[in-house]
């Protein structure tokens, strides 16, 4: 009995030093570029990891590289870019052969809090830097944004509709991104079902709510 509780105590410590979780395909909110995405995700207690595919979309010329002062902003705080493999540092760069051409690439950053669903990449750089903002790295939220967003494409628009609102009431103040995101599913919707009236009165909240960047959404929805 002894030893088994002290082999259990092991267990839960080891837990405690070291942790692996991998999200897949997460969803963000804005990116820079069309055919640049984020395949996996890797968090553990060494640190977090992107693996990114950018896609040549040029008939020629194509080529790609990677700023070093690339950092991820997580809770306010910035955390520089630790190695990257299989692409080169700018001014070095990958040169793609043909039109559709794939590069994979991996992006390794320090250890970020626990309990941080949100961040951001910046590449900072001079020339046609990369970001990604409101990349969610939780898996439930992942997972709800994916539930409503399939309505919506799919063409239930009025199931969409009620999964937005409720992701509003649950992250209202608590996370920006998924609020301004939300608003912006909740007016498009209306729009499209021909609610006019009631998309206004979205909006105009929307409006008064003064999310932290949240131009996006007055910018798309003025197309």
């Amino acid at each position: 009995m002894k030893k088994n509780l002290l082999f259990s105590i092991f267990l839960l410590l080891s837990g405690l030093v070291s942790y692996s979780q991998i999200l897949t395909n997460p969803n963000y909110i804005l990116k820079s570029h069309e055919t640049l995405d984020v395949m996996k995700i890797t968090k553990s207690s060494d640190g977090i990891s992107l693996q990114m595919l950018i896609k040549n979309a040029r008939d020629e010329g194509g080529s790609f590289c990677v700023n070093k002062n690339t950092t991820l902003i997580a809770g306010g705080l910035h955390y520089k870019l630790q190695s990257f493999e299989n692409i080169p540092e700018c001014p070095e760069v990958h040169e793609f052969e043909f039109i559709g051409d794939n590069l994979i690439f991996h992006l390794h950053f320090p250890p970020i809090p626990s309990g941080i669903n949100i961040i951001e990449i910046s590449e900072n750089c001079n020339d046609n830097c990369f970001y990604f903002k409101g990349l969610i790295i939780d898996q439930k939220m992942n997972d709800e944004l994916n539930s409503a967003f399939e309505y919506y494409e799919s063409g239930m628009l009025l199931e969409g509709l009620a999964e937005y609102k409720d992701l509003l009431i649950k992250y209202e103040e608590k996370e920006p991104a998924l609020e301004a995101l939300s608003y912006f599913y909740i007016v498009k919707i209306l729009e499209e079902i021909g609610n006019d009236q009631e998309s206004f009165k979205w909006f105009e909240s929307f409006l008064e709510k003064d999310i932290p960047d949240s131009e996006w959404v007055i910018e798309k929805l003025s197309k």
